[in-house]
């Protein structure tokens, strides 16, 4: 409703002040979940740079793409869009690879890092929800219902003004906020990493594929589905493949602190399942052992025999 902010004097973007409440925001919660898991100050700073910039990138690298007509058509599209129009499926894949590029070069799991910030990314797009609520963008479909908003003329929205819309932008904001409660509970107590992030992409995903069916916006489309639904069913099937090697055990354990590192939580896990397969050996067997001893001894010449054979 307020795409822009006057303070003292300077007119800024509200998607884009929101969109920094929540690179705060998930900055602050990724430093108090840190705290469950063994990881070093300057990995967590570093990697989480490397998230954030490259998410940004990723998301606003997308929306290019995703509008490359209008780019094609007036190349200054791209300068009088850099702070608005972003792509949430963009910094999801921009933040991960900078993730993972960081993993890669101090030779760690990048599950480490992915399970920590994933429930960041449900705190960062709630505010960014907000954001976009504020904008007018990512509006809802036309209802009559007691929910919907209309946005005025004149006041630059993106949105239709004067239409009674769906506020979808609030709805997938208040479940973003709770799935990060949720993230937080599965982070805190899994077992294998792997889990938070698994569950992360199946609830989205879910959530996304549902709510695009009561959006208007133009966004694009993959067949009959809007290019959100078909990312969304793409990244559920990346969380039960997740989800099913965490089941299985082939991910490492989840390093808790006080912990070396995950590799050395795996060894000990499978040290200690190796332990447990070995049979432990029964009475019967022991027995046997015992009697087979004693008449060794007996039948073994003493030295005291030995010492009364006359000498030669």
């Amino acid at each position: 409703m307020l795409p822009h902010l006057h303070v003292f004097g300077l007119t800024l973007p509200t998607f884009g002040v929101m969109m920094l409440c929540g690179v705060v925001a998930a900055f602050v919660l990724m430093h108090f979940v840190r705290r469950h898991i063994d990881m070093t100050e300057d990995d967590f700073y570093s990697a989480a740079i490397w998230a954030i910039v490259c998410g940004m990138l990723g998301s606003k690298i997308t929306y290019w793409i995703v509008e490359f007509d209008r780019v094609i058509a007036d190349p200054h599209f791209l300068l009088e869009t850099l702070t608005a129009g972003f792509v949430f499926y963009g910094s999801l894949i921009g933040g991960a690879l900078g993730v993972l590029i960081f993993a890669l070069h101090k030779k760690q799991n990048v599950l480490v890092y992915v399970d920590l910030f994933s429930p960041a990314m449900a705190l960062g797009q709630a505010f960014g929800r907000i954001g976009c609520f504020c904008a007018g963008c990512c509006y809802g479909a036309p209802s009559s219902c007691s929910l919907a908003v209309t946005y005025p003329a004149g006041v630059g929205s993106a949105a239709p003004a004067g239409v009674p819309l769906l506020p979808t932008q609030l709805f997938e904001s208040a479940f973003c906020f709770v799935l990060t409660a949720v993230l937080v509970w599965i982070f805190k107590r899994q077992k294998r990493l792997g889990t938070t992030t698994g569950w992360y992409f199946i609830l989205y995903g879910v959530w996304r594929f549902i709510i695009e069916f009561f959006r208007s916006d133009d966004r694009g489309a993959v067949g009959s589905l809007s290019t959100s639904q078909f990312l969304g069913i793409f990244i559920v099937l990346v969380g039960l493949l997740l989800l099913l090697l965490v089941k299985r055990g082939k991910t490492p354990l989840h390093p808790a602190p006080g912990t070396a590192d995950a590799a050395e939580a795996a060894k000990a896990a499978d040290k200690a399942e190796t332990t447990e397969d070995v049979p432990a050996p029964d009475a019967e067997t022991s027995e046997q052992a015992s009697v087979q001893t004693d008449t060794s001894a007996e039948d073994a010449p003493s030295k005291d025999t030995d010492a009364d054979a006359p000498e030669a």
